[in-house]
């Protein structure tokens, strides 16, 4: 027992000399820190006398439902600290958040469909399917068959996604079969298949695959499939943005 209250004293002791040999530049940020209310985990509330830390508190709340109240960031939202009011508000403003990424069409995985009622689930859908088939490049061309959802096709769409995939693969082999070897100069009519999440990886509809220089990378790991690029010795040119990136064939 007296061990336990010997050990308490020194932390306390410690505690106390470290709070105490903050300088008063530094107990002057920290209190700026506290009282934005953004950064709670940066605010060292044992540099705060009574009063701030109440005033840190509040700054901390506002500062929570001014972030709940955008609905698209569930994660940082502290609901523990709403009030029952607030909290309904957030539920509000993340439901609506919700229905409009789903309505784009473009997001399914971030849509959370168990949110929508029943009305809303069918505007989603017809969403999707009209996203899915607005890419027509995408399934009705078949160049791009794995970007295609063929769940959302009709039978009719999905016998032309079909049927395109197939032309376009037998088109591909061909040319794959008669194109010349890339000696020199540019080649254009190529796409890109794939990029790896790290932008260093490019790999091209013909198969072709390109290691893109690291300091390039941070522009190509934003390229998006079907991209139409222009491969070139030592280079891949993005046309549809305008940018061009180094880069070597490796296979």
């Amino acid at each position: 027992m007296k061990r336990t209250l010997w050990f308490s004293a020194i932390i306390l002791l410690w505690a106390s000399g470290e709070a105490a040999s903050q300088s008063d530049l530094q107990r002057a940020q920290n209190l700026a820190t506290c009282l934005e209310g953004k950064y709670p985990r940066l605010c060292h509330k044992d540099w705060l006398n009574p009063d701030d830390r109440q005033k840190t508190a509040v700054a901390e709340q506002k500062e929570n439902l001014r972030t709940c109240l955008t609905g698209k960031y569930p994660a940082l939202c502290n609901k523990a600290i709403l009030s029952s009011d607030e909290a309904r508000d957030v539920a509000a403003a993340e439901k609506r958040e919700n229905l409009e990424t789903c309505l784009t069409g473009r997001y399914r995985s971030l849509c959370k469909k168990q949110m929508l009622s029943q009305s809303e689930r069918a505007q989603v859908l017809a969403a999707e399917r009209s996203e899915n088939l607005r890419t027509c490049r995408t399934c009705l061309t078949g160049r791009f068959p794995s970007l295609c959802d063929h769940a959302l096709l009709t039978s009719s769409q999905a016998e032309q996604a079909k049927a395109a995939e197939a032309q376009a693969a037998q088109q591909r082999s061909t040319a794959a079969r008669t194109r010349p070897a890339r000696r020199s100069g540019c080649e254009s009519g190529h796409w890109i298949d794939s990029v790896s999440d790290d932008g260093e990886i490019v790999k091209l509809e013909d198969g072709s695959i390109w290691e893109v220089d690291a300091s390039d990378a941070i522009d190509s790991a934003l390229w998006l499939p079907t991209t139409e690029i222009v491969a070139c010795d030592g280079k891949l040119i993005n046309t549809d943005d305008n940018e061009k990136v180094s880069a070597t064939q490796i296979k």
